[in-house]
């Protein structure tokens, strides 16, 4: 059988849950449709999701039909979980873009269909609920044509009334989108010579393949009507490397979950096969032996034995993380290959109940394995639980799981931007031991040297082995270390080299804290010679605005510190390019949303750190009972 992976995408309401399930419910592997209003779906099977209408972790099931097995892998639908709509793109054969034809092209709609031309997913265009009052499929058209792309070719004939009907389209001059596409049959065409449906089909599909073309039909997936159709489409143009016979195993793994005690993880097979009791060879040069396997089979997830390429699988392992490679990653489709995100945004949270401590611990390490846009850590002065996320709405969800899954009530404080330190020049500071106010048994020099925005740190010890031992060279490093978390402004240090070149000790007095105690210290004295920038996280972001508010978009621009680098018109639209602070893109956003009436849309991508435009933001130094007085007594000799 062969095996179609398929996304569905849409923004929020125009029924991509209601799809999925009109898919199953047509195809026969489901007896009855679930409900999206009753919290019946196959997908979305969240408490919040069901509660927002929204799916925002990625689900999978699947269905038959004429000897094609076809998983559905249900990506999230919300702007901000774009970063997980990538991961599972990176695992699809194909996707369903539904458009509502109610509301027509929305910004989400953009944003997605952005996403799907970046990873370069072959794409069919579904226009839902049709069955509602008040549609006009021709503006819809346009509206797909100046928002998406003019690449489209409408594959049915619809009649609104008295009641809906579709067929498929059989006039040659329908094909104009195919037929101009191929020489070879626009020179038949011109020539009058006869051409074959069948012939257009097939150049149908390969454009579709090549995502040069892209096919719009037709439905109400809450009645089931156009879904047959689609269905047949999905099996006829979506080919997957299941014909492929690569027998070397190669598989990319896209989602972890929990399920009870039970750790799940969801992976693509591109090539080979998976047998249970099989012993895996990771990328990482570690080994995972498999003892339980399951697929989705007809709506449901069951056990097996054995996996064909092509097959989405879930591993109970606990081993397995977010993009881990089995097998050859040589393999892997260049699409698979997504980069994590970094994380703009933090705050400190802690339980309302100080008892659950250790319960939201444990609930923030799975919510972590199963979310790589989230990362926590424990201050190591302070003990206040950090979270570093990508978005508001993000932490919105994670409060959400907390409460609602692990019956733990949390207290955040207001999220802040996450800004980093660089040193302006090269400097070094020497501490040497005997010499007051030093009160350790520790010589320490370091040399600070700037380097280029976006390099990260670099640590080297020229101090000898034979001279000062293991012990302390790592005591030393460890110091370093905690030293670089806060710099002068309170916000860690990067882009920097740090040279450990100076080190005496006394025996047998000295001890490697000695030197562990020490090093912040000098760290910080090189650092005030050197000077520090404040560096904030930039985004670079294209904005599509109706021309009529080309001059308030433009000349706001430089309120939201944003620089504008290119513009051009298109239709009825401008598109602007530049550069923003993340610190205030949602302002930005929000602005253009209520000025524009939703009609704007704005992509935004990380571009990278640099020197802040705003006023310097400086955090207070977490204390540390042993270092502080040490530090003071320093700053009144200099």
């Amino acid at each position: 059988m062969k095996i179609i992976n398929i996304g569905i995408l849409a923004h929020v309401d125009a029924g991509k849950t209601t799809l999925t399930e009109s898919l199953l419910y047509t195809s026969g592997a489901i007896a009855e449709q679930g409900s999206v209003d009753k919290g019946t779906t196959r997908t979305d099977t969240m408490v919040l999701e069901q509660r927002r209408g929204i799916t925002i972790q990625t689900a999978v099931t699947s269905f038959c039909w004429n000897g094609y097995k076809i998983n559905i892998v249900d990506t999230p639908g919300h702007m901000d979980f774009l970063a997980e709509v990538y991961r599972s793109l990176s695992v699809l054969d194909g996707a369903v873009l539904v458009v509502s034809a109610k509301d027509g092209v929305q910004a989400q709609t953009r944003i997605l269909f952005h996403a799907l031309q970046k990873m370069n997913i072959p794409t069919i265009i579904y226009v839902n609920k049709i069955d509602q009052n008040g549609i006009d499929l021709q503006r819809i058209y346009q509206n797909i044509r100046e928002k998406l792309t003019s690449d489209i070719i409408v594959m049915q004939e619809v009649i609104l009334s008295p009641k809906v009907d579709i067929t498929d389209i059989v006039d040659l001059d329908k094909w104009d989108s195919v037929i101009s596409g191929n020489d070879e049959l626009l020179e038949r065409y011109i020539s009058e010579d006869s051409l074959d449906i069948r012939e257009l089909q097939l150049e149908k599909c390969q454009r579709t393949r090549r995502c040069s073309l892209f096919p719009v039909y037709h439905g109400s997936a809450k009645d089931n009507l156009g879904t047959e159709k689609l269905i047949e489409v999905i099996t006829e143009t979506f080919v997957t490397g299941t014909e492929n016979n690569q027998s070397e195993l190669c598989g990319y793994v896209f989602k972890v979950e929990y399920k009870g005690k039970k750790r799940l993880s969801y992976l693509r097979l591109y090539h080979g096969t998976l047998h249970l009791r099989d012993t895996i060879l990771l990328s990482k040069k570690k080994k995972i032996k498999i003892t339980e396997m399951y697929i989705p089979t007809n709506g449901e997830i069951v056990s097996a034995d054995h996996a064909c390429q092509g097959e989405i699988v879930i591993l109970s392992d606990d081993t397995l993380k977010i993009y881990d490679i089995l097998g050859n990653e040589e393999l892997l489709p260049r699409k698979a290959w997504i980069g994590n995100p970094t994380p703009l945004l933090r705050t400190t949270v802690e339980p309302q109940e100080p008892e659950q401590r250790e319960a939201l611990l444990n609930a923030l390490i799975e919510i972590a394995d199963t979310d790589p846009l989230l990362h926590f850590e424990i201050d190591t002065a302070t003990r206040e639980i950090i979270l570093s996320f990508l978005g508001k709405v993000q932490l919105e969800v994670i409060c959400s799981l907390l409460e609602e899954k692990y019956h733990v009530r949390v207290a955040m404080k207001e999220p802040t931007v996450i800004y980093l330190e660089r040193p302006l020049k090269k400097a070094a500071y020497t501490i040497h031991i005997e010499v007051p106010p030093n009160p350790f048994w520790a010589s320490i020099g370091l040399t600070v040297t700037p380097l280029p925005v976006g390099s990260g740190t670099q640590y080297k010890s020229k101090v000898s082995l034979g001279y000062l031992s293991q012990s302390f060279q790592n005591a030393v490093m460890e110091g370093v270390r905690y030293g670089m978390e806060q710099g002068l402004y309170g916000w860690e240090v990067t882009d920097c080299s740090i040279c450990f070149d100076y080190g005496v000790y006394y025996s047998p007095v000295s001890t490697p804290s000695d030197f562990r105690f020490l090093a912040p210290v000098v760290l910080e004295q090189a650092l005030k010679k050197a000077g520090t920038q404040v560096l904030e996280p930039y985004l670079s972001f294209t904005l599509f605005a109706p021309q009529e508010y080309l001059s308030r978009a433009y000349n706001d621009a430089p309120k939201y510190c944003a620089v504008i680098e290119s513009v051009v018109f298109e239709n009825d639209e401008v598109i602007f390019k530049g550069e923003i602070p993340a610190r205030c893109i949602n302002e930005y956003k929000n602005d253009l949303n209520f000025y524009t009436n939703g009609r704007s849309v704005c992509l935004t991508e990380l571009k990278g750190y640099k020197e802040t435009s705003g006023e310097l933001v400086s955090q207070p130094r977490r204390p540390n009972s042993r270092l502080d007085k040490i530090r003071y007594m320093f700053q009144k000799t200099m």
